[in-house]
């Protein structure tokens, strides 16, 4: 805990770290609220599954973009006008009439507009902190991350039921808008000066090792959509509901052991061992709807998610020049969408299909596929550990 301590004492690096943390909380609050406005709207999951693909897909095509324009053309600008953008299709999804025909095309238009504020605040950290303190800081912000799925989905729930979906797709424009304006008047964010990119877009796939993080972290974020939208299924989206409940301790446990382990060592195997804790909690969580039981399960499941993510930004920072960061960030983000996008629909038609276990069963195939990827090209992987040797 030192390290962290001795982090929160650089000048300016507190104030960048909370504002892009609550400019991404649309993030564990989109993706519930539409799924619970959709569903509500029109009684099918699979419809609202679509739209959340929908969503998800823009967001997956526009990250790597939207990544490598800021290092062209700054990151105030890029992230200045998405924001707009996106502010304006996400008011416009909540309050028109919910219709395939219509919720289906803004969600893809919010995904292709939603501020890339991850690659934007991970391009900006070395420029914050000397070499020393970088893994720790990234370390940091993998786990604190988590905050948004402890409080996004507690939040999103209650105004859904207590209030309505409505005003819950919207508290998250507000929120996301408020936390992006803060990241954007930081000191330290507009001055910054980013590297040039040193390849032709696209070109850091290349990179055995890049793809691998990329591929790995699509099925596991893929199996968080799916255990999202079955825990939805299993406790209801009434007003009574623990849903909200039971995803904010699963992600405070993925909270627990990012701080826990964050700073363990990264070898090739560490990214699949942490990937293990998901598939192996999931697992569990298709054989019972008990509250307690489904929620210990969850528990197990959250141990691995931070440390895994913070492995997989590790290999995504390392194995490129500086220039390419941005991009690389945006790649990992970019699986991290498809597979919400995949699996969320995939669960969505499943529960329909087969009921609650159908929407864990896909989860479980998503999160083994997570850790099976870096396992069988653990050869292509970086040793990572002199990093947490200081």
């Amino acid at each position: 805990m030192k390290r962290y301590a001795a982090l929160l004492r650089v000048p300016g690096l507190v104030g960048v770290l909370l504002s892009q943390l609550i400019a991404r909380f649309p993030g564990g609050m989109l993706s519930l609220g539409l799924l619970i406005h959709v569903q509500q709207q029109t009684g099918f999951y699979a419809i609202a599954g679509l739209v959340i693909a929908a969503m998800s897909f823009g967001q997956a095509v526009a990250s790597p973009i939207a990544s490598r324009l800021m290092s062209k053309h700054g990151i105030r600008p890029v992230i200045g006008w998405l924001l707009i953008v996106s502010q304006i299709s996400i008011v416009a999804i909540a309050l028109l009439p919910v219709t395939p025909i219509v919720s289906i095309p803004l969600g893809l238009v919010i995904g292709l507009t939603l501020p890339p504020i991850q690659p934007a605040a991970r391009a900006i950290y070395p420029t914050l902190v000397p070499k020393e303190q970088l893994q720790s800081l990234q370390s940091l912000d993998a786990s604190i991350q988590e905050l948004i799925w402890i409080l996004g989905p507690v939040i999103t729930v209650f105004l859904a039921t207590q209030v309505n979906s409505t005003v819950a797709v919207i508290g998250s424009a507000v929120l996301g808008g408020f936390g992006t304006i803060w990241f954007l008047t930081r000191n330290q964010v507009k001055t910054v000066v980013l590297p040039s990119s040193s390849g032709k877009m696209g070109a850091v796939l290349k990179k055995p090792a890049v793809l691998i993080a990329v591929l790995s972290g699509l099925m596991v974020v893929g199996s968080f959509g799916a255990i999202e939208a079955a825990t939805v299924s299993a406790f209801g989206s009434g007003q009574d509901s623990p849903a909200g409940i039971v995803l904010g301790l699963w992600a405070a446990t993925s909270l627990i052991g990012g701080l826990a382990l964050g700073h363990s060592p990264m070898g090739p195997w560490a990214l699949s061992r942490r990937l293990g804790f998901v598939a192996f909690g999931s697992a569990l969580a298709m054989f019972t709807v008990d509250p307690l039981l489904l929620t210990g399960a969850l528990l197990i499941s959250g141990l691995g998610v931070a440390p895994a993510m913070t492995v997989q930004f590790a290999i995504a920072t390392e194995s490129v020049d500086k220039g390419d960061v941005p991009e690389s960030i945006g790649w990992l983000a970019t699986g991290w969408v498809i597979g919400g996008a995949i699996a969320t629909a995939i669960a969505g038609f499943a529960i329909d299909a087969f009921g609650t276990p159908g929407g864990f069963a896909a989860a479980v195939i998503f999160a083994g596929l997570a850790a099976l990827i870096p396992a069988i090209w653990v050869r292509k992987l970086p040793d990572l550990r002199h990093l947490t040797g200081h």
